[in-house]
């Protein structure tokens, strides 16, 4: 799921960050660090009118085909005009930007539906689509509300069958992880993959999730005033990760420690990694070892996590550790790096993700338990505060 991954036009995430430049040092007096009864205490917060997220869809394409149903507004960089037919657009990429219908229209596009639903290549997702060009291909950017936005990715991270307290929790994390991302100076704030938070668009909305988003609406996990980074994962493996171990920065409020017990279908699972997937991992850090004939686990991090190995190979071996070593497990397919190898180039793990913060298995157990999602988020994010932040969500 979460990455940290930080990948333009002026949106109202600029009118976000500036004002809380002005009110950083009010809230962090305001924000209650202390847990109350192993329950987070939601507190009054400061509000703006819709919070525009900044999605990428996809990128490197030749063509991609937009449908619009009924009105809608155009924009590009030679001015504004609306349109009150129902259109498809087909995209492409021309000498000097995105090319529509054989025509020139500049190195950007933006189509905004009145209804508030656009599709693209056969999928519907609320909001409106900024299509430009990068790298001589089209990246095609969700422009879409902050809960709108959710609706399409509760649904996408955690089963809707779920415990609701869970599904709550799992809003609130998104959200808040949300808002920790964005980015003016970016082309966009978050990716729609696992690299960030998976996002699926309206193809997957769910009428629990959806009352999980509305039920939580402008809830956020806040650390010294501002948005927590609220790192998530599907299951730990029975220990949680620091952000420290794995990707080098430490974060207050996650640290490795135990978790809670939970029934998961991610433990006990056996790989064996392909001696040309380990080959190619290697050599995007730019290390060699000819063909992988071994792996040799040689430390671990304080979460049981695999955090220095040796591989071997036809053509010598290396020690790979840290952060690139987890990269380069991650690319040949490993679910986690809470792993002990069992024979040469095979290895039994535990958990599936990074491991930090939230484990969506422990919130569903917790949540059977009878946890509310204040203390599924306590547990999980041990030292921070709920805010509630105001602003106006769209339909």
């Amino acid at each position: 799921m979460t990455s940290d991954r930080r990948p333009a036009s002026s949106s109202p995430g600029s009118v976000w960050n500036r004002r809380v430049g002005m009110l950083r040092a009010t809230l962090r007096r305001a924000v209650i660090r202390s847990v109350v009864a192993a329950a987070l205490l939601v507190l009054p917060g400061v509000g703006w009118a819709g919070q525009l997220v900044r999605v990428l869809l996809e990128e490197g394409l030749a063509t991609t085909v937009v449908a619009l149903s009924g009105p809608h507004e155009v924009r590009t960089v030679r001015g504004a005009r609306t349109g009150a037919a129902s259109l498809a657009w087909p995209l492409a990429v021309g000498e000097d930007g995105v090319v529509s219908g054989g025509a020139e229209v500049g190195p950007w596009l933006e189509l905004l539906p009145e209804n508030g639903v656009v599709h693209r290549d056969g999928r519907a997702y609320r909001g409106g689509l900024r299509v430009e060009v990068h790298d001589g291909a089209l990246r095609i950017v969700n422009l879409v509300d902050l809960e709108a936005y959710l609706r399409g990715v509760v649904p996408s991270e955690m089963q809707a069958e779920w415990p609701m307290e869970a599904l709550k929790a799992q809003a609130v994390a998104a959200r808040s992880y949300t808002l920790a991302s964005l980015d003016p100076g970016a082309a966009y704030d978050v990716c729609s993959t696992d690299a960030c938070q998976v996002y699926r668009g309206m193809e997957v909305e769910h009428p629990r999730s959806d009352r999980a988003v509305v039920d939580t609406e402008g809830i956020v996990i806040a650390w010294e005033g501002a948005p927590a980074i609220a790192y998530y994962h599907a299951d730990s493996g029975g220990t949680l990760a620091s952000s420290a171990e794995v990707w080098g920065r430490d974060v207050p409020y996650l640290r490795a420690r135990a978790d809670v017990a939970s029934v998961s279908p991610h433990r006990g699972w056996t790989t064996r990694i392909a001696p040309s997937a380990l080959s190619a991992a290697l050599a995007s850090e730019g290390r060699s070892v000819g063909t992988p004939t071994g792996l040799t686990i040689l430390a671990r991090s304080a979460s049981g996590r695999v955090s220095r190995a040796e591989i071997a190979g036809s053509g010598g071996s290396v020690v790979v550790a840290g952060s690139t070593l987890t990269r380069v497990l991650r690319r040949v397919g490993l679910k986690s790096t809470r792993i002990s190898s069992v024979a040469p180039l095979t290895v039994r793990g535990d958990g599936w993700g990074h491991g930090v913060g939230m484990s969506q298995y422990g919130a569903r157990a917790l949540a059977a338990s009878g946890y509310d999602y204040g203390r599924i988020l306590a547990y999980y994010y041990p030292g921070v505060g709920l805010q509630r932040r105001i602003y106006r969500a769209s339909n």
